[in-house]
Formats: C-alpha cells, sequence, structure tokens
C-alpha cells in the first residue's frame, strides 16, 4: 500500500481545510461530508494507494456501538463517513449483527454562525473514545468547519485507542 489509510485521510483532510477557509463555498454538515468524500477521498484514491476501491468509502454508514451497553444500548449507530478495509465489507455478519469494525469513522460538525468552538461536540468525543478504546483495530477523526461571515476554520483530530491526539486548525478571519 503506498500510504496508511489515517495517513490518506490526514491528507485529505488538509487539503479540504486549506480550500474550505480560502473559498466562499456555502455547506452544510451533510454537504461538507459529500464534498469531501465524492471530491478530497476520490482524488488521492488509485490502485496502489490506501483506499484502492470507491466503495470502501460509505456515507451514513453504521458500525458496531462500543461495547458500554448501559452507555449505548443500541448494537450499531450511523456514522457520518465510514472507511473500510475492502469495497464491500459492512458491519453486519450473517445474523445481521453489527460484529464487523471498519478502519476508520469520521464525524462532523458544522456550524455557520457566532464564533467557532474551541472543543469537538462532546458527544462525538466521547463515543470516538470509546469505540477506539474497544476497537483498537480502528481509529477516528473528529472533524469541525465553521463558516460565518467574518470567520472561516476547520479543525480535526484523530483519534486512537480512545486518545485524541493533536489538534489540527486552519482559519481565516476577514
Amino acid at each position: 500500500m503506498r500510504k496508511r489509510i489515517d495517513r490518506y485521510v490526514q491528507e485529505a483532510l488538509e487539503d479540504f481545510a486549506k480550500w474550505y477557509v480560502e473559498s466562499d463555498w456555502l455547506g452544510k454538515e451533510r454537504d461538507c461530508v459529500n464534498l469531501f468524500a465524492l471530491d478530497f477521498l476520490y482524488k488521492a484514491h488509485s490502485a496502489d494507494s490506501a483506499i484502492r476501491d470507491l466503495r470502501q468509502i460509505r456515507i451514513e454508514c453504521p458500525v458496531p456501538q462500543p461495547l458500554d451497553r448501559e452507555k449505548y444500548p443500541k448494537p450499531s449507530a450511523a456514522k457520518d463517513l465510514v472507511i473500510w478495509s475492502g469495497p464491500l465489507d459492512t458491519t453486519w455478519n450473517a445474523d445481521w449483527k453489527p460484529v464487523n469494525v471498519p478502519k476508520a469513522v469520521i464525524e462532523w460538525k458544522t456550524k455557520r454562525v457566532g464564533k467557532a468552538h474551541d472543543s469537538f461536540d462532546t458527544h462525538d468525543e466521547t463515543w470516538m473514545k470509546d469505540f477506539t478504546a474497544d476497537f483498537k483495530t480502528a481509529f477516528g477523526f473528529l472533524v469541525s468547519t465553521h463558516a460565518s461571515k467574518t470567520h472561516r476554520s476547520c479543525r480535526w483530530a484523530i483519534v486512537r485507542s480512545g486518545i485524541v491526539g493533536k489538534i489540527h486548525h486552519v482559519c481565516r478571519m476577514s
């Protein structure tokens, strides 16, 4: 493989963030997720890259919940963007139980008014920490975009083994 999937996603997020803060494009959360998947992840895929087949990328895809059933009573949850090892992988086994774990989960939040938050969505961060702590083969990204009349920003961090890594931030003030 030319690149590991975590590095592949990181580079695509860097490209997206630079483009996003310099553009005047207006899009809500789902618009950002779709554009990121269908443009920025798509551009870098090839037969020898970490994402060899576009069917590895899924939008609003179910994954198993973290293992704490008191905290997460439902067995699966749909996540903004999911990357699987193979092009036809899903979370389901033959009994329709959510047991297969993806390579990566990306949770996205977009804000369009006021000041950009200095932190990620609390629920998303807690879920991602729990998920990656329980499923060590998976990693996640928390992504926040903000576009008001005077400020545009994109910030993201990778989450591995229950720990949020370095926060990356690109912004533009008008």
